[in-house]
């Protein structure tokens, strides 16, 4: 009994080790300061525009019975297929690199926007408990190449990964583009604050020829028990050789058209499509959702992100791009679906190939 003690408590600590570092740090000084000036935030907080929206309902008893319900078909049951071939990078056109979730690679003119990228094995405070990736990460971080700008989109474990921040802060001379207040994190990470540059919605940041800017999205954020200490964007990167969407995480709102008209037409746009639920409706975006969205925003080429690497909702595994792809048929809009770790050109985007289709488990049929 004593032995079985000690090694809980063993198995605790270790879980416990670097969570404090990796859940960052909360604004203050000047940083607060511009953060009180936003018309997002009041009362201490960042909000979404529209009233009645909550970041998480209090009960949550139907979502439990639907990841009891859906079990069996919420991992895939054969590997993910991944590319990892070594790649150049572009030096023009527009090109997008999907490495699992939301991280992606966009090279646009020559420059390397790296986006909400994650390398852990986990998504979570803790390397030894929580969310655990499904397949392997394409690329090491050392053979990524050169990055100009790191783009995050908010400061949830599976879009902000302390140690990948770390690393890139180390090996590269990449800018961090970050929404308001996040800089906090990265400041006790050790990113150089002349290296980090944070925006409110509606503000910007140039690299090169790409213009860098982070437009509103309807989400939420923390990273410990307070809420929406820092804000959360959707980002639009634009340049002579074209223009892209970032979703970001966030659910559906009524602002599409008007990011479209300001910022678009666009190219191409990387959609969350996954980790959705009835009860997160004003969080996370559905299949259909997305679709309507990139419609909505003159989106061109819609590229699904936020599925495959991490199960953190109930729906099956291969849900979201197969309800994607139905609604995209529908409402005639183009999609591709790469393999991990696969690079699209644009302009000349490859065929359906139902990859994930071999990986899936049997759904159940009525």
């Amino acid at each position: 009994m004593a032995a079985g003690a000690a090694s809980a408590l063993g198995a605790l600590a270790a879980a416990g080790r670097g969570v404090g570092a990796s859940m960052g740090a909360r604004p203050d000084g000047v940083r607060l300061e511009r953060m009180r000036r936003s018309p997002q935030y009041r009362a201490g907080a960042f909000h979404n525009r529209r009233r009645g929206t909550t970041s998480m309902p209090a009960s949550q008893r139907d979502v439990l019975e639907r990841y009891r319900q859906n079990a069996e078909t919420r991992k895939p049951a054969g590997p993910i297929p991944v590319v990892s071939a070594h790649r150049e990078p572009a030096t023009s056109g527009l090109h997008v690199t999907w490495f699992g979730h939301a991280s992606a690679l966009v090279e646009l003119d020559g420059i390397r926007l790296l986006l909400d990228p994650v390398w852990s094995e986990r998504c979570s405070p803790s390397q030894h408990v929580g969310p655990r990736r499904l397949h392997a990460t394409p690329v090491p971080l050392e053979r990524l190449g050169r990055v100009d700008a790191v783009v995050i989109s908010h400061d949830h474990y599976d879009h902000l990964d302390m140690a990948t921040i770390q690393w890139l802060a180390a090996h590269t001379d990449a800018v961090f583009v970050v929404p308001l207040g996040v800089g906090a994190h990265l400041d006790v990470w050790g990113v150089p604050g002349a290296r980090v540059v944070e925006c409110d919605w509606g503000e910007g940041h140039d690299v090169g020829p790409v213009r860098v800017t982070a437009v509103e999205s309807q989400h939420f954020s923390g990273r410990g028990l307070r809420r929406d200490g820092t804000l959360w964007s959707s980002w639009v990167f634009a340049a002579p050789g074209g223009k892209v969407f970032f979703s970001g995480d966030t659910g559906y709102f009524d602002g599409y058209a008007g990011i479209g008209a300001e910022h678009g037409p666009f190219d191409v746009s990387l959609m969350a499509v996954g980790a959705y639920d009835p009860t997160w409706r004003d969080i996370h975006l559905d299949p259909e959702e997305a679709v309507r969205a990139t419609a909505e925003l003159g989106g061109g080429l819609l590229l699904p992100i936020h599925w495959c690497t991490f199960v953190l909702a109930p729906h099956p595994w291969a849900e979201p791009v197969e309800r994607l792809l139905v609604a995209a048929a529908s409402a005639g809009v183009p999609v591709v679906v790469p393999r991990v770790g696969d690079r699209v050109d644009v302009a000349d985007p490859p065929g359906l190939d139902p990859w994930w289709e071999s990986a899936a488990a049997p759904v159940a049929r009525a």
